[in-house]
């Protein structure tokens, strides 16, 4: 069995994640605003994929809205 490491990079880089957090605000302003995807998130061995478009700094980054 393949020894498992802890990850230590985030899995969205900084830049990405401002992006999202900008979407974010944007789309809490406009009611029609409807952003392109900015991040794509994967599980390779369930075959599920997110594309993920805004972010909301007021819940810690933890809600993400997309496509699934």
């Amino acid at each position: 069995m393949t020894p498992r490491f802890p990850r230590t990079e985030p899995q969205i880089p900084d830049h990405w994640r401002d992006r999202l957090i900008d979407n974010g605000c944007v789309s809490e302003e406009r009611g029609d605003f409807d952003p392109f995807p900015v991040v794509k998130l994967f599980t390779p061995d369930a075959g599920a994929t997110w594309l993920i478009t805004e972010a909301f700094p007021e819940d810690g980054d933890s809600r993400l809205f997309g496509l699934c």
